[in-house]
């Protein structure tokens, strides 16, 4: 197969919005070590007294998260492997999206809890120009323009052990289970080569039918991990959680970190308002009939939210 010769501009672009992602998120996690320093540094100051958000046995939250995002996405082709194509840079799909965010918790006693947390966010892009040749799969489209659809849904199922708990702080071990839903459309109008049929460019033949390639996968990834809550006082409370894993299961390998850090503010007995931050990287490959390839997934960025326990 004739190598594709790529753009001479294209690694200072790339190296560009590189340093660009790094800035942005070294400016989130200085954000992130801000917030978590204002959680602990006054505690000591604070009044003393129970909060009582740690003793109800339900507590629901629902609220908005504006994350950053940046994916990549890998469509294996029968004859050959193609690079991963990023989804932002490449294909024009937005890198900030503000979803509805949102969950419940279930304290079972004084050691044991279970809580529930889910959001969907839905991307398309289009994009006319580029400077190179994209390769999905075993097609190769030369010029043209693609329209493009990313759907992300996450799950978290998690259950939490109280190691040490008081009536101002809760030590937890963590373990549950991700359910990361990924599916991504590829619409391709204009000179398309399959390189299945022996077609390579330049001087590819107009596509008669756009063809669609896409793939999708539901990827169940187990979690362990450790969150501490602290009470400053009979009103206010700090949360910080890590969890992760990577394993192995059938044909999908898959890996994922996630990090959490909040504070909740509860101006009424019941009733209260939150603010957070939220790391996520989540990567899955796969061979089956779903999935043939590799998604790449990372986001971060500030959540606000509202809550009720009871």
């Amino acid at each position: 197969m004739r190598e594709i010769q790529h753009c001479p501009h294209r690694s200072a672009v790339e190296d560009s919005l590189s340093r660009f992602s790094a800035i942005r998120k070294t400016t989130f996690f200085m954000a992130f070590l801000s917030l978590l320093t204002g959680l602990v540094l006054p505690a000591a100051a604070q009044e003393n007294g129970e909060y009582p958000g740690f003793n109800d046995p339900f507590r629901v939250y629902v609220g908005g998260f504006s994350p950053q995002l940046s994916s990549t996405i890998t469509i294996n082709g029968d004859v050959v492997t193609p690079p991963p194509i990023n989804i932002e840079d490449v294909l024009g799909v937005s890198d900030g999206e503000s979803v509805v965010w949102g969950g419940v918790q279930w304290t079972i006693s004084q050691r044991n809890s279970i809580e529930l947390e889910f959001f969907q966010l839905n991307r398309d892009g289009f994009i006319d120009l580029f400077p190179e040749p994209i390769e999905v799969g075993d097609l190769i489209i030369e010029s043209g323009s693609i329209n493009s659809a990313f759907d992300v849904g996450v799950s978290r199922l998690t259950y939490g052990f109280s190691l040490k708990r008081s009536e101002r702080m809760n030590l937890q071990l963590k373990a549950g289970l991700h359910i990361a839903d990924m599916s991504v459309g590829l619409q391709l109008m204009g000179a398309v080569c399959d390189v299945s049929l022996g077609e390579m460019p330049p001087g590819c033949p107009g596509a008669q039918t756009p063809p669609l390639e896409s793939e999708d996968v539901t990827a169940p990834l187990p979690h362990f991990g450790v969150s501490y809550s602290y009470a400053f006082s009979e009103k206010t409370a700090a949360r910080f959680q890590v969890i992760g894993f990577a394993i192995e299961i059938d044909n999908i390998d898959g890996s994922l970190v996630e990090i959490d850090a909040d504070i909740d503010w509860k101006p009424w007995r019941h009733f209260g308002f939150g603010l957070g931050l939220r790391y996520f990287n989540v990567n899955v490959e796969a061979q089956g009939s779903n999935l043939n390839g590799e998604f790449d997934l990372e986001y971060y960025g500030p959540a606000v939210y509202v809550s009720g326990s009871f």
